[in-house]
């Protein structure tokens, strides 16, 4: 009998298909010229936003929107990296995007569980007001 071997081999995995599919795309060499882990392991660079978009992001995604994949990230609570020595003024020489995470961190994709997808303020806002019209005893009159 074969056992199942990887992430998620214990049961089913609670990873959204995104962050499993951004893992793959970052871990897999033959994308490092557009996108790979820094040296250290705790970020990822995107090299050449342009071609990233047109050529990577629709083998992986349903889409090749480079603004849709940033959006992504930034919901799942992924930052820019801004080097001081660039000043955020001044435009870097390549095109090189950096993104981390504290949970997205090479040789560590059992962490991946912890990157939860963040919830608008107006969901946020709406459960909250749900609940406490439950608390209140509060009925909707239909």
């Amino acid at each position: 009998m074969d056992l199942p071997v990887g992430p998620g081999a214990a049961g089913p995995s609670n990873v959204p298909a995104f962050l499993t599919k951004l893992w793959t795309l970052v871990s897999d060499p033959d994308t490092d010229a557009l996108i790979c882990w820094s040296p250290s392991g705790n970020s990822f660079h995107v090299f050449d936003q342009g071609q990233f978009a047109k050529e990577v992001l629709p083998k992986y995604f349903k889409h090749n929107n480079m603004a849709s994949f940033v959006r992504q990230l930034n919901m799942y609570g992924f930052r820019k990296v801004v080097h001081i020595e660039q000043g955020g003024l001044v435009k870097p020489e390549r095109d090189d995007t950096e993104f981390q995470h504290p949970c997205f961190l090479r040789g560590q994709e059992q962490l991946l569980e912890n990157i939860k997808r963040k919830v608008t303020s107006l969901i946020q806002f709406l459960i909250s007001l749900v609940q406490s019209n439950r608390i209140l005893g509060v009925k909707r009159k239909m």
